[in-house]
């Protein structure tokens, strides 16, 4: 997207007694981030500076107002994850279709994974997969300019997932920094720091680099590429999480704004548990880019849907529904897992679930969770119903 905002109950038990204390606790001082350019800027000044109406209170009534739709842990169910051909299979062998949320960028999520929102996400949305994206660097903000705030809001988030037994795919969201070996050293330094921690938990997926794009860092002549540009990153921060993890899934971007897993398929990776993602925007992609993945999938290469929208992909437009069921059509027939982006940020996109800051509730009434219709977006009701299986009455135009 070219624009966007800035194991089982034994397993979840021992998360708790295990995640006390943050991650900085959890490894050795030598292994801590260190900021490495800039300054961030706060949550305070984060929310002053995207929120250009007031927040006011209502009378409407908050949660817990809802009543779980699905009560089966996933982690539960389906345990370790694999890659079987073009499929992702659970602990049986058996084909596994994921479905849910990613967040918005970590950069203006403001602590919103809380465990009321895990319950919410899980047991009334159904999500089966919560996506962290983490921004390597924003404008001003991300990783890269405090990688310690940031590897620690991960771990929160992280451990809070994994105690609620969803899957969770870590994400090194790049996308100013559309060449991932910018911050190669970096993201190497993340995942291996990561997967020390996290490689025993079945709930872990690893996305390493969002959506490759723009041009190549030592060849500004040339656009960033699989053959030589994404595909030699991965193998190297590929390496680094096997050291510590040797089965948890990988994904890894595809040229293009990870459009063209076409190309991909056509000199993969070597190794197991590897999957390539395919990111699309139903007011803006269409059937030329269905083609690409269906020739990617005969090709023999594993995709998950890690982003899609269902607007525009600038953001706007939409909400674009008999577009997204065409391709929730080609998804569901090919068993191919997904997150839809977005929720829990700032920004005003079409495709955004539930935007924290707006005139119409207050922020802590959306942390408080299970919210009621009127806080979610259309796209938001559309999605739901989507990660649920419902039927959905597409709205009257006007």
């Amino acid at each position: 997207m070219k624009s966007k905002c800035f194991e089982i109950v034994l397993v979840s038990v021992l998360s708790f007694a295990l995640f006390t204390g943050g991650c900085s606790s959890r490894l050795p001082a030598e292994t801590l981030p260190v900021m490495t350019e800039g300054a961030p800027v706060s949550l305070e000044s984060l929310a002053e500076t995207e929120v250009s109406e007031s927040v006011v209170e209502t009378e409407a009534a908050i949660g817990p107002m809802s009543t779980p739709q699905v009560t089966d842990i996933p982690v539960e169910v389906n345990g370790q994850l694999s890659v079987s051909g073009t499929s992702l299979v659970n602990e049986n062998g058996e084909p596994v279709q994921l479905r849910g949320m990613s967040s918005c960028g970590l950069i203006s999520t403001y602590n919103f994974f809380s465990d009321d929102v895990a319950d919410t996400l899980i047991q009334d949305w159904g999500c089966s997969v919560i996506r962290l994206a983490m921004t390597t660097r924003g404008y001003d903000n991300g990783y890269t300019y405090d990688p310690e705030r940031y590897f620690e809001d991960v771990c929160t988030y992280t451990d809070t997932l994994i105690a609620h037994g969803v899957y969770v795919i870590i994400d090194w969201h790049i996308l100013y920094d559309g060449d991932p070996n910018e911050y190669k050293e970096e993201a190497i330094d993340f995942f291996s720091r990561i997967s020390s921690l996290y490689g025993e938990y079945p709930n872990v997926i690893y996305e390493i680099c969002n959506e490759p794009n723009g041009e190549r860092i030592d060849d500004p002549e040339q656009a960033v590429d699989w053959n030589n540009t994404i595909r030699p990153y991965a193998e190297e921060v590929i390496a680094a999480i096997r050291e510590n993890d040797p089965d948890n899934i990988i994904i890894v971007g595809t040229p293009n704004w990870s459009q063209d897993v076409d190309e991909a398929s056509l000199n993969p990776l070597s190794g197991d548990n590897i999957m390539y993602t395919l990111h699309f925007y139903a007011g803006s992609h269409g059937q030329d880019l269905r083609d690409k993945a269906q020739t990617a999938l005969d090709n023999g290469l594993p995709i998950f849907i890690t982003e899609w929208g269902t607007s525009q992909d600038s953001g706007g437009g939409g909400v674009y529904y008999e577009e997204t069921n065409e391709w929730m059509e080609f998804i569901n027939e090919n068993g191919l897992s997904w997150c839809n982006w977005s929720i829990g940020g700032s920004n005003t996109e079409s495709s955004n679930a539930l935007r924290l800051y707006s005139n119409n509730f207050t922020v802590e009434q959306k942390i408080a969770a299970h919210w009621p219709d009127e806080m979610l977006s259309p796209s938001g009701l559309f999605v739901r119903a989507l990660i649920l299986g419902q039927d959905f009455e597409i709205p009257e135009e006007g």
